[in-house]
């Protein structure tokens, strides 16, 4: 029961929307593409986390990279092969305008495919670049280092206007408008893109965590000194896991844009893109991927239904709802560590090594070097 409780939990909330007269079919589609976009983040929380150890409170810098490469890199490689001469961040209004005319749905797949692809190289030099400076296995100068880099791209963006905008932030390309039209074509369009790249990392993730790689982040998560002694270097076991981790969150980064139509660097928060999945990976159990979709699911119920209700709500609590979800959320997340310190769906134990049969004997023993890669 315990690895479906978020899916029971999602449906009761679509119910009650659809129950009240409210508009169940907006209510799915928002948070299909809130479920593909949480969880592709919290899923590389938990990668680095949950399964290796690594206290990566900076989250939020590789998502907002990510976005930052959709609205002012894409953007201005549009401009470029539509043939304008204006600045996509300057000009932005008639940048948009003119690429709303002017682009083919075959270039909108393409830049859209180029957005991911820069994006995630970017994310992985920035992620692997971030784990540099604590090249000490020390998990609480790393977390400290790694809260301060999530800070970064809020600044940068914020103050340097030619990135994307600055305090007026930019409308991003119209690549999903290209590609499916406006409303509702558009809403199931991001859905489908946002749920099939969610899937993706999902797959990866799971990949990785039952690969020796992984029990090899498992190993230095428990003790990064043991990884040491099976000849695998820590940092360089670190640097890897964030890079990988920074790649998918940025794709991450350019979903969120897209789907939202503009990046604007205020947008970027801890607590949006560090404490949410946090807090989601916590709920679910961390170190398990099952559990990380379970906390998605529930997180994305409240979140939703709490937006979805806020006037009866804040008819009845005598207050913005908005700091209702900010109390509820943190009251939720200690209830978590002190009821269930292990989440919904717990990690379960996996062996080190892969056990291995011994010919002539039937004896079980582990192969050689596996921990280690």
């Amino acid at each position: 029961m315990r690895q479906v409780v978020g899916l029971v939990v999602y449906l009761l909330g679509a119910a009650l929307v659809a129950a009240t007269g409210r508009n169940w079919q907006s209510y799915l589609l928002t948070t299909a593409v809130d479920l593909a976009i949480y969880l592709a983040i919290t899923l590389t929380v938990n990668l680095e986390a949950g399964i290796a150890g690594i206290p990566n409170f900076g989250r939020v810098l590789t998502v907002a990279l990510g976005a930052y490469v959709a609205g002012g890199v894409v953007g201005r490689l549009a401009v470029l092969i539509t043939g304008q001469s204006l600045d996509y961040v300057a000009d932005n209004p008639a940048a948009v305008s003119a690429l709303s005319r002017l682009l083919s749905p075959g270039q909108a797949a393409g830049l859209l495919a180029i957005a991911f692809l820069l994006a995630a190289a970017l994310g992985a030099a920035v992620g692997y670049l971030t784990s540099l400076p604590a090249r000490r296995p020390s998990a609480d100068y790393l977390a400290i280092t790694l809260l301060a880099f999530g800070d970064v791209a809020y600044y940068v963006g914020l103050n340097y206007e030619p990135l994307v905008g600055g305090t007026l932030g930019v409308a991003a390309p119209p690549l999903y408008e290209k590609l499916f039209g406006g409303g509702a074509a558009r809403a199931v369009g991001a859905a489908a893109i946002s749920l099939a790249m969610a899937m993706l990392i999902y797959a990866l993730v799971e990949k990785i965590g039952n690969s020796p790689f992984g029990r090899a982040l498992r190993v230095h998560r428990e003790d990064p000194e043991l990884l040491s002694v099976l000849g695998r270097d820590p940092a360089e076991l670190r640097g890897w896991t964030m890079a990988v981790g920074g790649a998918l969150s940025a794709v991450a980064g350019v979903l969120y844009a897209y789907y939202v139509g503009a990046v604007h660097p205020r947008g970027f928060e801890r607590v949006t893109f560090t404490f949410y999945p946090w807090l989601i990976m916590i709920l679910g159990g961390m170190g398990n991927n099952l559990g990380v979709a379970n906390g998605v699911l529930i997180f994305v119920t409240i979140y939703r239904l709490l937006d979805v209700y806020k006037y009866e709500i804040g008819a009845v609590v005598g207050f913005d709802p908005v700091w209702l979800g900010y109390m509820l959320f943190g009251a939720l997340a200690l209830a978590i560590i002190i009821a269930a310190p292990r989440g919904i769906v717990p990690e379960e134990a996996k062996p080190l090594t892969k056990p291995s049969v011994q010919h002539g004997s039937g004896a079980i023993s582990g192969s050689k070097g596996d921990a280690g890669g």
